[in-house]
């Protein structure tokens, strides 16, 4: 099976759950506070290396205790550590407003230094699955350089660069659809709904009563390019991707549930 290569952020996330978000100048209450790893990137690398894959971790974190809780979290999990690399200043951290619906609103602590990092282009193989699991435009050239290297290379809205064969989203990621890459557009409880060059195609969610949303996004993606390295179809990888994030929403973590 192919090795994984998820590049994205890796973070310490603080969530906080709330009965309401209040509007400006007013107070809310945290019911319940809980210090956890998290971070898109990290989500999924460890979702698809405990599903059994061979994964490598390609973010940064800091030298400070987020940096080596999370650094600890992967390597725990079976992850590759050796591209997480260890910049000046912080390690990404959030906070999560989470209501009782499970919908959650994300407030970012520290700048965001994901676009420079060294995306380690000669260690990825042909047929390597890469996934950009946030995007920033220095990203275009390796992309370009390991997608004609012969891996498959996919990426999340506004990663539309001619290496891009799928696009995986939100609704609210993609400013427009794209016509000439296969668009993933996730739409909560609304399911999936697949945009390919002259076609459209609707896959309903998996009924469950969420908690916390945290990650669901991130187990779709696991699951699809799960599917993807086993080399099955769009289809399948879509329903795994389900699947996967019917299960995460139960739970109140930032990381994906792939159990049953």
């Amino acid at each position: 099976m192919a090795d994984f290569w998820i590049i994205g952020p890796i973070a310490w996330d603080l969530a906080l759950y709330v009965d309401h978000i209040p509007p400006s100048g007013h107070f809310a209450q945290a019911g319940e506070s809980i210090e956890r790893p998290g971070g898109t990137g990290a989500n999924v690398a460890v979702a698809l290396s405990q599903a059994g894959g061979r994964v490598h971790m390609v973010g940064y974190v800091a030298d400070d205790a987020a940096g080596r809780d999370m650094t600890t979290t992967l390597t725990a999990a079976g992850v590759n550590v050796d591209h997480v690399q260890v910049l000046p200043g912080h390690t990404s951290s959030v906070i999560l407003l989470i209501e009782p619906d499970g919908e959650r609103t994300i407030i970012g602590i520290h700048p965001d230094l994901l676009h420079t990092i060294t995306i380690p282009v000669e260690a990825v193989a042909p047929g390597d699955i890469v996934y950009f699991a946030a995007w920033h435009a220095p990203f275009t050239v390796p992309a370009q350089t390991m997608a004609a290297a012969g891996a498959l290379v996919i990426s999340v809205p506004p990663g539309t660069t001619p290496a891009m064969r799928y696009l995986i989203g939100s609704r609210n990621d993609f400013s427009t659809i794209p016509e000439d890459t296969t668009a993933i557009v996730t739409e909560g409880a609304g399911g999936v709904t697949v945009h390919s060059p002259g076609q459209r195609d609707h896959y309903p969610a998996i009924p469950a009563k969420a908690v916390d949303v945290t990650g669901a996004g991130d187990a779709f993606a696991a699951g699809f390019l799960w599917e993807l390295a086993q080399g099955r179809i769009l289809a399948e990888g879509v329903k795994l991707g389900l699947t996967w994030a019917a299960s995460t929403v139960q739970t109140k973590s930032s990381m994906p549930n792939t159990g049953p």
